[in-house]
């Protein structure tokens, strides 16, 4: 009995031994299963939340793709990306486009955010020719068709048959040269302009001549930090040694013509000012405060220009104003009244004074001869179109005002860098065969004398010599610019002939433009010019193009027809054509298909 007793207790001691431990197994691979079940919960939700990441990411990449090649987009949007959801928001200001993004993906979301902007370079290209001081001289039998805006003699030829025409507009606002006693141009100090504290606003006086006259433009030794907006340069009187509260003339400092390298940068007034000689007044740089947009405007710290001085202000019409050291780099141009002459003008005329022209639209003038008076009152048709009526004179008009070159220094410049980024081929260059370039500086010429060669531009290029284009050879953008126009900068001449080709990448609003710094201005005084002394020499059709020289002369062969013509002088012989391309308004000039725009600022946000 009592060993039957221990067996029984033996085996109950065993079973509980084995329900404890299946009890406390049980325990474990429960909370092993429970673990596991919970790992493999959160791993998926890290996998889901990753995928909502990347949906995020695709709908900003979906966003600049379609943005920057002109391609449709919705400000607000969603698409499926995988098993999760991309939803969109853009939105644009002053240039910069921000794109919000939320990833979603089984209710875990994420949220991504950029901000980019288009730096290609968009220029005001209004017109079918805008000269500079020299003006232009249009020979017998040639034509303008679109508008003309000058700022010196516009004049053509009007006898009988033998006309001077212009199907749209004229528009003269009168030569503008500089003046060499007012102006400084020692640069060896920054000057930081609108940043902080209270050196926001800043002035420079200057003293004028022995004789009154007409200020029409200053020009600014200056380069920007960030993207500060345009401001208002303005010209006060002096009162008691520092700038009066209001202006008597004021113009735009554009944005778009500094770079954040150091050049000369044209301030045209918006109303010329008659100043009196022998007086004090100021240039006044009108700031915006921000310490991340911002100016710096070059000065001489010794104080070499004896005529004037530096002061700043918080707010230069509201708060005192502090001396400064130095004297700002900068000079001034003084204009004269403009002119037409001999002109058919299909639009209207504006002008200082119109001498024996044909004018179908009205007249906006200080000055006019009778034969055109008569002709404004009595249009015939040809040349005005059916059914002539007669045009409104408008005696005692203002002066239009005088137009900066829609290019700087500054942006040229740059383009240059751009391209010497790229690579450098020493020498000149000769185009033997079909072949792609860019961005890249030859040192030397470029030359293109070989039959039906095509170059096709894939970046800036920088030609250090003359550019020679003949013999039915064509320079086209590359396809890749999309709706982007390219660009050649050429130190040198320019002189195209014998079927010279010339187009954008294939898109609309796509141009090729060809830029020359070069100063020869037709006047016979310069070396190193084109057999005309001009900058630009165009023997043959050049549609698709735009010349730009804002320092010398273009030349118009007879029976040439080309796009735009910018220039400081114009000149163009019989027959020859400026037809304008109502696209380029809403052209933009890319050193290269990836320069045309920039990101930053690309995170995840909460």
């Amino acid at each position: 009995m009592n060993t039957k007793n221990k067996n029984n207790k033996k085996g109950f001691a065993v079973l509980v031994s084995i329900l404890i431990v299946t009890a406390v197994s049980s325990i474990f691979v429960a909370s092993f299963l429970f673990n596991s079940i919970k790992t493999s919960e959160i791993v998926n939700n890290e996998i889901k939340s990753v995928q909502s990441y990347y949906a995020a990411e695709a709908g900003i990449e979906d966003s600049i793709y379609r943005i920057r090649n002109n391609k449709l987009y919705f400000s607000s949007n969603s698409f499926k990306v995988g098993s999760a959801t991309s939803t969109i928001n853009i939105s644009e200001s002053g240039g910069v486009v921000t794109i919000s993004t939320q990833g979603e993906n089984d209710n875990l979301y994420r949220k991504t955010s950029a901000k980019f902007q288009l730096s290609s370079d968009k220029f005001d290209f209004f017109y079918g020719v805008q000269a500079g001081d020299l003006g232009a001289v249009l020979a017998e039998d040639s034509q303008i068709n679109g508008n003309v805006y000058s700022n010196g003699v516009v004049s053509g030829k009007n006898e009988d048959n033998e006309n001077s025409v212009v199907t749209g507009d004229v528009i003269v606002a009168g030569s503008i040269v500089e003046d060499t006693n007012i102006q400084q141009l020692v640069c060896n100090t920054d000057q930081v302009v609108g940043k902080s504290g209270s050196e926001i606003d800043f002035a420079q006086s200057f003293t004028t001549g022995t004789s009154s006259a007409t200020l029409a433009k200053v020009s600014l030794y200056i380069k920007k930090v960030g993207s500060p907006d345009s401001r208002k340069i303005r010209i006060t009187t002096d009162n008691s040694g520092e700038p009066s509260s209001s202006d008597i003339a004021k113009g735009t400092l554009d944005k778009n013509l500094v770079s954040t390298s150091y050049d000369w940068v044209d301030v045209v007034l918006e109303n010329p000012v008659t100043l009196s000689a022998n007086t004090k007044y100021w240039i006044v740089f009108d700031a915006k405060k921000n310490n991340a947009k911002y100016w710096i405007w070059c000065k001489d710290s010794a104080d070499s220009y004896s005529s004037g001085s530096i002061k700043y202000s918080k707010d230069w019409n509201d708060d005192p104003w502090n001396s400064k050291s130095g004297d700002f780099t900068f000079k001034t141009g003084f204009g004269s009244a403009g002119i037409i002459s001999d002109m058919v003008i299909l639009g209207d005329a504006k002008a200082n004074t119109i001498v024996n022209s044909k004018i179908c639209g009205d007249a906006y003038y200080k000055t006019i001869d009778q034969f055109s008076l008569d002709f404004l009152n009595s249009p015939t048709s040809p040349p005005c179109p059916l059914p002539t009526t007669p045009g409104t004179g408008y005696p005692n008009s203002p002066d239009p005002v005088p137009a900066p070159m829609p290019i700087s220094d500054s942006n040229i410049n740059k383009w240059k860098q751009d391209a010497i980024a790229g690579g450098t081929i020493s020498g000149n260059y000769a185009v033997d065969s079909n072949v792609s370039l860019g961005p890249v500086y030859i040192t030397g010429d470029l030359i293109m004398n070989n039959s039906n060669k095509t170059l096709t531009v894939t970046g800036v290029i920088y030609v250090g010599g003359n550019l020679d284009i003949n013999n039915n050879s064509t320079i086209q953008c590359d396809s890749s610019f999309g709706s982007n126009s390219c660009i050649v900068v050429v130190d040198g001449w320019i002189h195209t002939d014998n079927n010279s080709n010339f187009s954008g990448s294939g898109s609309s609003n796509s141009f090729i433009m060809f830029v020359t710094t070069l100063n020869c201005d037709g006047s016979g005084t310069q070396t190193g010019c084109t057999h005309h002394n001009g900058a630009i020499d165009i023997h043959n059709d050049a549609t698709g193009a735009v010349f730009y020289a804002p320092y010398g002369m273009v030349n118009l062969h007879d029976g040439v027809n080309v796009t735009q013509v910018t220039s400081y002088k114009l000149r163009a012989d019989d027959f020859a054509t400026i037809t304008y391309d109502s696209g380029l308004p809403n052209a933009n000039f890319s050193s290269g298909p990836s320069a045309g725009w920039k990101i930053y600022d690309w995170k995840e946000i909460k």
